[in-house]
């Protein structure tokens, strides 16, 4: 069996700096790889938020015309309109169905 060799103080400080490197290195990525994810979510946080917003937003507008739209339809302001830009107004013409028995 081979003996084992023994370390000199340079070779144990030597392990020792690699061991603290090492420990370094591995922190730093951790903490970049929370950072860059916390930072994602964060981005993401914020489109959702603003696209819920746009989606009231638009859902108001869209609202606003349906209700235009819909007293547009009323027959007084079609008449109205008619008036304005110079349609001559029907006569209603009444209608006689006769039904013998």
């Amino acid at each position: 069996m081979a003996k084992k060799k023994r370390l000199n103080k340079a070779e144990k400080q030597k392990r020792e700096n690699m061991k603290w490197v090492y420990m370094f290195v591995v922190l730093v990525i951790t903490l970049t790889v929370y950072f860059a994810a916390f930072v994602e979510a964060d981005k993401t946080q914020a489109s959702i938020d603003f696209n819920k917003k746009t989606l009231t937003k638009l859902n108001e507008d869209l609202t606003l015309k349906k209700n235009s739209i819909e007293r547009m339809k009323r027959a007084d302001v079609i008449s109205k309109k008619a008036k304005e830009i110079g349609l001559v107004p029907s006569n209603p013409e009444t209608i006689i169905i006769n039904i013998n028995d």
